[in-house]
Parts: structure tokens; C-alpha cells; sequence
């Protein structure tokens, strides 16, 4: 098949994919079912869903005539058909509890007893309580701030739904949960994860010659959460709060697909606030009609399953900065010298260089990254000992996006004697302290 036919497939599939909206998944009766559950002892919330305006049958008539061939791109453009056919299933299945469960399962996937285990582990951290005294519309003039300091063009805006925070590619948009309050913390943590991780992995893709790396790979979720994650614990903003939500969610998922929402409800009550506990039962039952049933929307064990994908993929040495040739996962990397065409990510957070940060150095070998340049600085090694080098370097820079000058202060004076000269000449842009 000629270059110009698979492209001409891959445009279809992003046709397609703009008509697939996960947000109507989430119930259209929350409040109302909100407080009949809590007005009783016994009650399971029945939810109601919005008319989906596709005719999702003809978008899988469609889907199943594409014939991409055998190529590299061909193949995964054959998977990401068969994806957007599963997701199209569990769509049509809204409210079809038992259909709905299964397909959710063969598109996500299900907890399987190694990452429960998991997930039973960070169920046991210790959460302080963060001062939630930000209301969202303070929380989007900040990330507002944030976006405007590297031109990229995203609306941010608020919307009535069920998760705190999501990405909108379609509509190039940033989505916060209305009426709600925000730390200050979360909001560092807002930006690392959703400029520094999804935001960047869609402007890189929308370089590619190929649409997929813009919109995502079949099954690309779990490394697009799991990397936001480990970005997060890189920038020293991942909450032992943060950790044991990602493990609720899992145990959330594990218990409905068994049991009821109010059993699930007690269950994770035990753990958590009861407002905590109701939002995570809501996203473990959301695509059903009749929460007494067992059954689950599986696709929030992408969260954490994701976070220890990455953390392996990185130990065993994987090329970090393969993550932000666009929304690929883990699973795909080996492949992308193998699409004709492609070029390097030009947004790279200082992350890219986490796999060298991981272990302890005796020597300091680092480089700083400005966004859409090469590395402009190397501090070079004279022998002296150090801690591992995240300890340092972490403290010298903010997510917030410092002036090169500004985040350059506190290395330059824990580590005078290490430095020789500097870059000559000026340099543009402004420093991601992505670490």
C-alpha cells in the first residue's frame, strides 16, 4: 500500500476518532442520585445517560472496510481501527450493564492480582490534608499564566463532570471540575501533568507526518497517565495523596466488578472521606444503568498500572524521550524507527534525562533543556561525591516555568566550584523545570 493511501487511512481514523467522546460515559443524574443514596442505607444509584448523537454503527461498518496492509504504520493502523471499534462498542453499550463490562475490559483491561497487591500497598500511606482554598476559576488564570509562557494556543475552561482535570484534543482545551477547590499544590501538579506530559505529547505528534501520534496509539493510555505520573514524582509534586487515589481507583474497579455500588462504597469508605469514596465509586460505576449489579468502567487502572509501566520501562533503559515523539506507549517505541518520516519531539521537558538521574552518580552529568533548543549547558564532572543527583537538581527548579537565569541561582551557589563557563550569547525561551 503507497504512503499516500495509508496517510489518506489515517486521516479516516481521526475523522473517526473526533466523533468518539469519552465524556459520555459519565452519568447525566449525579446530584440527583447523589443524595437519594445518601438519604438511604440501602439505595444504589440508577444512572442515566445522554443520547449519543453518532450513528456509532455505521462509524464501525466504516472501521471494519479500512485495509491498511502489512507495513509498520499499516499494522498499527489496523490495531487502532480494531481500538476505536471496541470503544465505539462500549459507547453503544452505555446502560447495558453486563455488555458494557465486557467491553470495557477487552478495550482497558482488568486488575489483575499483581497490580492489586500493589495497590493494597499504597492504600497504607499516610495522607496529610492539604488547605483546598482555591476555586477553579483561580485555579485556571494560573494555568492560563502557564500556557501563555510557551505559546500554546489551548482554551482552559471549566466543566461539569466527574474527573478533576482532562485534556480535550479535539477542542484543544484543558477541563476543570466546576465548583470545586483546589490546593496550591494541585496546581503545580496540574500543570507538570497536564502541560508537561499530555499537552506536550499532542503538540510533538501534531508535528509527525501521521495523525495517530496527535490523537494516540491503540492502547497508548496507561504510558500517557503512567508518564504523567512519574513527571509529577520527578517535580516533587506527587502526593502520597495523589498515590493512594491512583490505588483507590484500582481497588474501586477490583470491588465493583463484583459487588454493588453501595458495597464498593463501604468498602473504600474504610480508606477514604466519604465525599472521596463517593467520587471513586461513581468512576468505577459510571456506564451502568443499575448500580446493584456487578460491573465496572475499567479504564481507571491505566492511572497507576501506567505510573509502574513507565518507572520499568525507564529502569530497564528505555529512550524517555521516544515517549514524547507524540501519544505513543511503551509498548510501541521499538517500532517508530521504523515509520518513514519521523522527527525528534521538539518539546522535551528536563525529564527527558530522567534515566540518568535514577540511580546515585559519584560524578555530576546533567544537561538543561530549553524547550525547542538542544542542551545549552553541561556541568562537567571533577570528582567529587554527590548524592543522587535528583536531590539537587529537583530543588533548582519550578514547574512554573523560571527565566534561565532565575533557576540557574540556587546551582550556581551550592555548586560554584563545578561550574565552568557558560554558554556565550544569549538564549531565547524560557526553562520547563520538569524535574
Amino acid at each position: 500500500m503507497s504512503m499516500r493511501q495509508l496517510k489518506q487511512i489515517d486521516r479516516d481514523l481521526a475523522r473517526i476518532h473526533s466523533k468518539l467522546s469519552f465524556f459520555a460515559i459519565n452519568p447525566t443524574n449525579v446530584d440527583e442520585e447523589q443524595k437519594k443514596f445518601f438519604a438511604s442505607k440501602d439505595y444504589n444509584p440508577q444512572f442515566e445517560y445522554s443520547i449519543y448523537r453518532t450513528n456509532l454503527k455505521i462509524l464501525i461498518k466504516k472501521l471494519k472496510e479500512m485495509k491498511p496492509g502489512n507495513s509498520t504504520i499499516g499494522r498499527i493502523l489496523k490495531q487502532q481501527s480494531r481500538y476505536y471499534t471496541l470503544f465505539s462498542r462500549v459507547l453503544q453499550n452505555r446502560g447495558n450493564d453486563k455488555q458494557f463490562t465486557k467491553y470495557s475490559i477487552k478495550l482497558y483491561g482488568e486488575p489483575d492480582q499483581k497490580l492489586v497487591r500493589a495497590a493494597r500497598k499504597f492504600l497504607k500511606l499516610r495522607t496529610p490534608r492539604e488547605k483546598e482554598d482555591l476555586t477553579t476559576k483561580q485555579v485556571i488564570k494560573e494555568m492560563k499564566k502557564a500556557f501563555r509562557k510557551y505559546g500554546f494556543d489551548w482554551e482552559i475552561r471549566e466543566k461539569d463532570m466527574v474527573s478533576k482535570a482532562a485534556v480535550n484534543n479535539s477542542d484543544r482545551a484543558v477541563l476543570l471540575r466546576t465548583k470545586t477547590k483546589y490546593s496550591k499544590d494541585i496546581v503545580k501538579r496540574l500543570i507538570v501533568h497536564e502541560l508537561g506530559t499530555h499537552v506536550m505529547r499532542i503538540e510533538n505528534g501534531k508535528r509527525q507526518p501521521f495523525k495517530i501520534f496527535e490523537i494516540g496509539f491503540p492502547g497508548y493510555l496507561m504510558t500517557e497517565e503512567g508518564l504523567a505520573v512519574v513527571n509529577e514524582e520527578l517535580n516533587n509534586c506527587l502526593s502520597n495523596r495523589t498515590l493512594k487515589i491512583y490505588a483507590g481507583r484500582v481497588l474501586a474497579i477490583n470491588y465493583a466488578l463484583k459487588y454493588s455500588f453501595r458495597e464498593t462504597y463501604n468498602y473504600l469508605k474504610k480508606y477514604f472521606a466519604k465525599s472521596l469514596a463517593f467520587r471513586l465509586t461513581i468512576r468505577a460505576k459510571r456506564g451502568l444503568k443499575d448500580t446493584s449489579l456487578p460491573g465496572a468502567c475499567t479504564k481507571d487502572i491505566a492511572y497507576l498500572k501506567g505510573y509502574l509501566a513507565v518507572k520499568e520501562y525507564i529502569k530497564k533503559g528505555g529512550d524517555v524521550d521516544k515517549l514524547y515523539y507524540g501519544k505513543v506507549g511503551v509498548q510501541h517505541t521499538a517500532l517508530l524507527d521504523k515509520i518513514p518520516g519521523l522527527i525528534h519531539p521538539y518539546y522535551l521537558p528536563m525529564f527527558r534525562y530522567m534515566r540518568y538521574f535514577m540511580g546515585h552518580f559519584s560524578k555530576i552529568f546533567a544537561s538543561i533543556v530549553i524547550i525547542g533548543l538542544t542542551p545549552i549547558i553541561i556541568l562537567k564532572p571533577i570528582g567529587s561525591l554527590f548524592k543522587p543527583i535528583t536531590e539537587f537538581i529537583r530543588p533548582a527548579f519550578d514547574p512554573l516555568m523560571l527565566p534561565l537565569g532565575e533557576a540557574l541561582k540556587p546551582l550556581k551557589k551550592r555548586f560554584r566550584k563545578d561550574f565552568k563557563k557558560l554558554v556565550k550569547g544569549s538564549v531565547g525561551g524560557k526553562l520547563l523545570g520538569l524535574m
